[in-house]
């Protein structure tokens, strides 16, 4: 299973883009609302960037850039935790951010990626052998900040998005 704690199984950023853009297609197929899909892909987020994202409906989801530079992904599950809101007032967990590389500046900025609901964080540039996250000291528990829940069907199995269709859709 995919988490912060082992991304070993994450595909590279060819294949992550390939597999968001093929759920993204996978839930307009099956749910033609826009509103109700957990999947979405956006060719054209901005100038040779393009972005993924997942929302399940209750608050939790994930925001992935794809740039010329490599890929980051910044989530957030309400009930980890590492929940900014374990805290008043809110702050993300000490090293989920800290260490992303400045090529990605621009995601850590972006209005609607609404950084301070982060739970979790990974990147991978072009030139980088595996995903990487920042220093981080994890509480105890099997998935502190919700990144095995919602990174689950990036595991490139198509039977893991079936299973979960088959549930979802009914």
């Amino acid at each position: 299973m995919i988490s912060t704690r082992d991304l070993s199984l994450s595909p590279d950023v060819a294949g992550l883009k390939a597999l968001s853009q093929s759920l993204a297609l996978l839930d307009a197929i099956l749910c033609p609302e826009w509103e109700l899909r957990y999947y979405s892909f956006n060719a054209h987020w901005d100038q040779g960037e393009q972005m993924a994202s997942m929302r399940n409906g209750s608050g939790d989801g994930y925001f992935l850039l794809f740039t010329p530079e490599g890929a980051i992904l910044k989530g957030f599950a309400h009930e980890a935790p590492m929940s900014p809101y374990r805290v008043d007032p809110p702050q993300v967990w000490p090293g989920v951010l800290d260490d992303v590389p400045g090529v990605f500046a621009a995601f850590l900025s972006e209005p609607a990626f609404s950084m301070e609901d982060t739970t979790f964080c990974i990147w991978r540039r072009c030139t980088d052998n595996h995903w990487q996250h920042g220093n981080i000291a994890f509480p105890d528990g099997d998935d502190p900040d919700g990144s095995a829940g919602l990174l689950a069907l990036l595991d490139g199995d198509p039977r893991s998005y079936q299973a979960w269709a088959e549930y979802y859709y009914e």
